[in-house]
């Protein structure tokens, strides 16, 4: 094993250069120690009979940061980080669109309970956004009294929406 560590300290300016060579500009740690892995690897695999061990080392080296770093891009790709108070911000959204929902489809459900003529003012009201004189002078009728009507369909539905909770 010292003989290891005499080799890693040797080769530490090549793994510099390597981490220089693949443009790491963060995490230099995490990819240096892959780097060292590397080496470790190919001072074990390595073959006097084929070449020198520096190009053998520089290339195994390389591939293994180019690999780390595909495998890390893939992991980042496929996950996203999430940090506590978004977490909670989106479970609260959830929590309040699922209620809405059900809110609305009670909604929905007393909307089409009321009488024609008070469901046709509710929604020229609030979805058309016409005014009490644009409607008293389409329905003949006068502005306080459409008042006074969407007066007592907004306690009725009110009431009825009360029931269901």
């Amino acid at each position: 094993m010292e003989e290891f560590n005499t080799i890693c300290e040797l080769y530490e300016p090549m793994i510099t250069k390597v981490l220089k060579k693949a443009k790491v500009y963060k995490d230099h740690e995490h990819y240096r120690q892959c780097a060292r892995i590397a080496l470790w690897h190919a001072w074990k695999n390595y073959d006097q009979k084929r070449g020198d061990f520096a190009p053998y080392a520089y290339w195994t080296m390389l591939t293994s940061i180019y690999k780390e770093i595909e495998k890390d891009n893939q992991y980042k790709e496929r996950n996203i980080a999430y940090d506590k108070d978004k977490l909670i911000n989106l479970s609260h959204y959830v929590q309040v669109k699922t209620e809405t929902i059900n809110e609305f489809e009670n909604l929905k459900d007393i909307l089409s309970s009321l009488a024609e003529i008070d469901y046709n003012l509710i929604k020229t009201l609030y979805v058309f956004g016409a005014t009490y004189d644009e409607i008293a002078a389409t329905n003949k009728m006068s502005a306080s009294s459409l008042r006074k009507r969407r007066q007592r369909v907004v306690e009725k539905v009110r009431k009825m929406l009360e029931s269901y909770e």
